[in-house]
């Protein structure tokens, strides 16, 4: 099962909470009055972004049963970062939950290797996304190849050990 986030769905989830929001507070004003439909609308705001955040952290627990199938991770071997891709850039975006989890994995491997990492949302960044031809969040880059998709930390060390190449001749 694909382990990445379509980027039409998460700008769909950041319209779509505040939208509803809108509608269900002017009509709740409508039939009991404008302060009831704002209360109605902000309620409905913040049990959007509480779900959000809810979901976010749970997901990991839920995966399977949502048919993304286990995040479960894969240890990379420690020797094989002997060459680590000296820069990464990974592209997320805000409500991704597969994005925290390579952030997790991302931040571990640093610890072990020699790379550092640019972390870039392009939630808002439209310009971005076509320039690069993202469709889907997490993204890594390295040496201008890509990672897609949720990666465990063996996948993430066999692509960083690749996108390198040969070292330069001397």
């Amino acid at each position: 099962m694909e382990q990445r986030c379509h980027l039409g769905m998460v700008w769909l989830t950041w319209i779509g909470v505040p939208l509803l929001a809108i509608l269900v507070g002017l009509r709740a004003g409508l039939v009991a009055g404008s302060l009831l439909g704002i209360v109605v609308g902000l309620a409905i705001l913040g049990i959007g972004v509480a779900a959000q955040v809810l979901y976010l952290r749970w997901f990991p627990h839920i995966s399977g049963w949502m048919g993304y199938g286990s995040v479960a991770d894969t240890a990379a071997d420690s020797g094989s970062l002997a060459n680590p891709a000296p820069h990464v850039t990974f592209y997320t975006a805000s409500v991704c939950p597969f994005c925290p989890i390579m952030r997790r994995r991302l931040a571990e491997l640093q610890g072990h290797g020699r790379f550092d990492v640019q972390e870039i949302d392009v939630t808002f960044r439209p310009e971005l996304v076509r320039a690069k031809g993202l469709r889907c969040v997490p993204v890594l880059e390295a040496h201008g190849q890509f990672l897609v998709g949720n990666a465990t930390s063996a996948q993430i060390t066999e692509f960083l050990a690749t996108a390198v190449g040969e070292p330069p001749s001397r």
